[in-house]
């Protein structure tokens, strides 16, 4: 194994492998990627769309917990996140959302310039090639696919949100997303596989002799120099998982952080790196003292409702292929390898919808919501709350947004997902099984907060390697705001939404649900204290986690510069969603890709 190379990629998941395909586009660059997991490409639970929630759980995941969650009840929620070759994009729904536009404009805002819309949409284009009824658009790497509708569930959909009011023909790449909205799937139209960046950017770029990748190898630490500039990473320590042997190997030019937005902060602390109190207590040498490494952690919240249908044709769920029956998983499978069609081709779940604050366009709906603006945002509510360490100015910026998203008639403070099937989370957010004892079946309904002023924090507690390393505390609903809004999206999930045809007259009357009617009677929604208290018990975390590194200016909370580059060192960059300053409204595997197609230019035009 070489012991030097031009740059060190720490991570190789879904951005780390996009920067090493580009930085390897220049021959005269020696590139290392070091991936903890192990390389499961061409296993077919990664690859088939249908097999991916199989990888969950198991040593695919690095099977992540959080804290207590006070506001949930004391509730410890599952953290899945990638641990193979692809990382999370490798595990994940392949649910391909772009950030909207608001999202970015707000990053640029911030002291970010060159970060807005206009700018970044190039970056969003190079990542993707979308195919929609046999043909392609656009000339980027990943293969997307809208799938053919082979049921009546998306349209159905469709038609209830346009009875609403709501527009349903939207064009999913505007970053202006209002009302229904079809997504692509990230799964490659002719072999209908995934197409993450395990197989899209790694596979042409493998063989090149100036690209080398390590897998079963974890990351200690970056090996820094001090000098009066700032630090410099001379190299990284690392130990191999199969053999419990540490090294060291060393960056001629720069160290790059790809390891997601739990383990790059991680990996800056135990590199000196961080909240100079949090170091000294575990004996680790501070090289910079930054307190907002770790912090600012944000997500979405969600609830979930399954709903029992009322069946008929062109309304089957896949809840027979999730009990394993035969004849259904064996018509799948026929149609899969066959013809590339059915359950197993596709995610199943790529109709959405982007909601703006319930009733916004009434006068009681403006009342409702002026009175809780100004009960929740001023600033004795929020400046003194308890969560991730921050700055007036951060505070400010981030009110700002979610202002500007609640009082506009088609800002999305809801972001509405719907699958056909069962899909039950447990009070940890591990998927419950579907009953194998019943014959019922589920249509399910997500609804998640887009932009949270809940902010947490994850950090190291031990600099051993230790399962419970990370102390990971999102702190859900610490703002009361978030709970006000997201109340107000069940209530419209339950009392409005799965009641007005054409839905409601799919969904059995009198129906069973998840969570079970016994706990939370029909119209329960009716009222806004019952709608609260659901939220708080039934609640759980999507898996769009960012922050953790946010890009901003270093005396507002920031951690990394618009060049992605660490304050306080001269040659170590961040380059994944935990540079996210505010998170997007939605999926956020989109944003990603492209912050590294980005990040890969910057480097390039420096060399």
């Amino acid at each position: 194994m070489a012991s030097e190379f031009d740059f060190i990629i720490v991570g190789g998941g879904t951005a780390g492998l996009v920067l090493a395909a580009r930085l390897s586009e220049k021959p005269n660059v020696q590139v290392l990627v070091v991936e903890v997991g192990e390389d499961l490409t061409a296993d077919p639970r990664v690859n088939v769309p249908a097999m991916w929630p199989q990888l969950q759980g198991t040593d695919t995941d690095w099977q992540l917990k959080t804290v207590p969650q006070k506001s949930l009840g004391g509730r410890e929620l599952v953290v899945p996140q990638g641990r193979l070759l692809g990382g999370s994009g490798a595990l994940n729904g392949m649910n391909f959302v772009l950030p909207a536009k608001e999202d970015l404009d707000s990053w640029a805002a911030l002291g970010n310039p060159g970060w807005d819309w206009e700018s970044f949409a190039k970056y969003l284009k190079k990542t993707h090639t979308v195919t929609a009824g046999g043909k392609a658009q656009n000339d980027g790497v990943l293969q997307l696919n809208i799938p053919e509708e082979e049921t009546k569930w998306p349209q159905a959909w469709r038609d209830t949100f346009a009875g609403l009011g709501f527009p349903t023909d939207n064009d999913p790449f505007t970053g202006e997303p209002h009302g229904a909205v079809t997504y692509p799937d990230a799964i490659d139209p002719v072999s209908k596989t995934r197409s993450f960046s395990g197989n899209a950017y790694l596979t042409p770029a493998r063989t090149r002799p100036n690209l080398v990748l390590w897998t079963g190898v974890s990351v200690d630490k970056i090996l820094f120099d001090k000098t009066p500039d700032g630090a410099v990473a001379t190299g990284v320590q690392y130990t191999s998982t199969k053999d419990g042997k540490t090294q060291t190997v060393s960056a001629r030019k720069e160290v790059i952080l790809c390891a997601g937005t739990f383990h790059s902060p991680a990996i800056l602390e135990l590199s000196g790196v961080g909240d100079a109190e949090l170091l000294q207590k575990l004996g680790i040498d501070v090289v910079v003292d930054n307190p907002f490494v770790g912090e600012n952690l944000q997500n979405h919240p969600m609830c979930v409702i399954s709903f029992e249908t009322a069946g008929g044709e062109g309304f089957e769920t896949i809840d027979p292929i999730a009990r394993q029956d035969p004849a259904a998983l064996g018509a799948a499978m026929e149609a899969y390898t066959t013809k590339q069609r059915g359950p197993f081709s596709k995610t199943n779940s790529n109709v959405m919808a982007h909601i703006p604050f319930p009733d916004i366009n009434s006068a009681s709906g403006k009342k409702d919501l002026d009175q809780i603006l100004e009960k929740h945002l001023s600033a004795a509510t929020t400046t003194d709350l308890p969560g991730s360490k921050t700055t007036a100015e951060y505070v400010q910026a981030h009110e700002s947004l979610v202002r500007s998203v609640l009082t506009s008639p088609t800002g999305a403070s809801g972001y509405y997902v719907h699958f056909p099937g069962w899909a039950y989370y447990g009070r940890t957010g591990r998927l419950v099984p579907i009953p194998l004892d019943s014959s019922e079946t589920y249509f399910t309904i997500a609804v998640l907060l887009t932009h949270p002023l809940s902010r947490g924090s994850s950090h190291i507690t031990t600099t051993t390697q230790l399962p419970d390393r990370l102390a990971i505390d999102p702190k859900y609903l610490s703002h009361p705001l978030d709970l006000e809004i997201l109340a107000r999206h069940i209530q419209f999930l339950e009392s409005t939404l799965a009641t007005s045809p054409p839905l409601a007259l799919r969904l059995a009357p009198d129906g069973k649900r998840a969570p079970p009617t016994s706990s939370w009677p029909r119209g329960f929604s009716a009222d806004l204290e019952q709608a609260r208290r659901f939220v708080r018990e039934t609640a759980v975390g999507a898996m769009h986690y960012t922050g953790t590194c946010s890009m901003m200016p270093r005396e507002k909370g920031g951690v990394v510069d618009t060049q992605l580059r660490v304050y306080g060192t001269k040659n170590v960059r961040v380059v994944d969603a935990s540079v996210m300053p505010f998170t997007t409204r939605a999926n956020t595997m989109a944003a990603v890709y492209a912050i590294a197609e980005k990040a890969a230019d910057i480097i390039k035009a420096g060399l």
